[in-house]
């Protein structure tokens, strides 16, 4: 059968060159919502095809381009992309059985999140469309990687624009309450139902590992959620204090370095500005500071207080660490580009009056794909300096 089209104004056809796989509602000459959760046929005002998309009238991003290409978008096209994203995980994923398998848009799966705990897979479906199309992905990864189970961490507030409801679920097979994973030299435990994100912060892996070498006498980790930082840091420096301002994060770090045989990490409960001033106040040294905060800015509005914010953290960061001594200071807010967020650190340096070496500029690891098309993909940021 014939899918419904929907043409595209002049202006929405410049925006599409540019290979966005989003089309804003204002871009299309007209709407209808009788296809919202469908799939459309985008053409030109001349009537000529351009794409096939998942519609939604009720979203400002009306469109989400899947295929560029006239073809059956059926149940083989989809098992295709997640073989596709499942193969290119086998050649960049190394020393980790937890990483992400499909990145939505930068993977051509729009709205769609897989991640992969160890036998089990956490999903997110943001969209209409793809929310439609849920238990065709679920069969499709129960061919492809037989997991033990399959559960929909769908509670994320991003879903209301759509007009999803946000919810838990559990799609396939029975989710264990814990499930141990394994990153470079160390294990945790997973709660996939319950735990931040799908289930914990598969984009820092890399960063996380990272941190081991840089790890030595002293080490803060700021905002350690479950400790994943401190873990690694503990593999080499001789004591590592971990701050968070969430009990239960801190107990579940407990358990992960129990997990380990890990004694060295030393938690403080606190807020992270507050815990940094007082450490200040007892003229604390550190030769390794981590920052690993939350999302400062949410929206291109909270930018001018998100930088205040990040200043404030990473200046108090700075007057605490020895001379020779590490930041490792990110941010994940797609909304502060790594050009303002190198501002952010060159401002806190000249408040601290201290001087610093830039060593890495780091960033998501390959599972999570960045798609140049497409800005929103390409999000975290991870600076490593030594102060001087």
């Amino acid at each position: 059968m014939p899918i419904p089209s929907l043409k595209i104004t002049r202006k929405g056809a410049t925006w599409f060159r540019t290979g966005h796989p989003w089309i804003y509602k204002d871009d299309l000459e007209k709407s209808d919502p009788s296809f919202s959760g469908s799939i459309v046929s985008l053409l030109d005002n001349s009537g000529n095809f351009l794409a096939k998309a998942f519609y939604n009238d009720r979203s400002k991003i009306a469109l989400r381009i899947i295929s560029y290409e006239d073809v059956p978008v059926d149940a083989g096209f989809w098992r295709g992309r997640l073989a596709a994203c499942i193969e290119y995980r086998k050649k960049t994923v190394k020393v980790s059985d937890a990483y992400r398998i499909a990145h939505s848009e930068a993977d051509g799966l729009p709205s769609l999140i897989v991640d992969r705990y160890g036998d089990h897979l956490s999903i997110q479906t943001l969209c209409l469309g793809m929310d439609n199309i849920k238990d065709t992905i679920v069969e499709a990864l129960k061919d492809l990687l037989k997991p033990a189970s399959v559960v929909a961490r769908n509670d994320s507030a991003i879903r209301k624009f759509e007009g999803l409801e946000e919810k838990k679920e559990i799609l396939y097979g029975k989710p264990p309450e814990k499930t141990e994973v394994r990153e470079g030299n160390v294990k945790y435990l997973v709660d996939i139902m319950n735990g931040q994100k799908t289930g914990s912060y598969l984009d820092q892996r890399e960063n996380h590992i990272a941190s081991e070498k840089y790890a030595r006498g002293r080490s803060l980790d700021c905002f350690a959620y479950q400790g994943l930082f401190s873990l690694h840091m503990a593999l080499s420096a001789d004591e590592v204090t971990a701050v968070d301002s969430s009990g239960p994060a801190l107990e579940a770090l407990k358990e992960n370095a129990a997990l380990n045989g890990i004694t060295k990490i030393k938690t403080v409960e606190g807020k992270v500005s507050e815990t940094l001033k007082s450490f200040q106040k007892e003229e604390r040294q550190f030769d390794l500071i981590v920052l690993d905060p939350p999302a400062f800015a949410k929206s291109k509005k909270d930018i001018q207080a998100a930088a205040r914010g990040y200043i404030d953290i990473n200046f108090r960061a700075m007057k605490l660490l020895k001379r020779g001594g590490h930041l490792m200071t990110c941010s994940c807010s797609y909304n502060l580009s790594e050009g303002q967020f190198m501002e952010i650190l060159e401002a806190a340096l000249s408040e601290s009056r201290r001087r610093a070496r830039l060593i890495e500029k780091r960033i998501q690891p390959a599972d999570h794909p960045i798609l140049l098309n497409f800005p929103e993909s390409n999000y975290l940021k991870c600076i490593v300096l030594e102060m001087v």
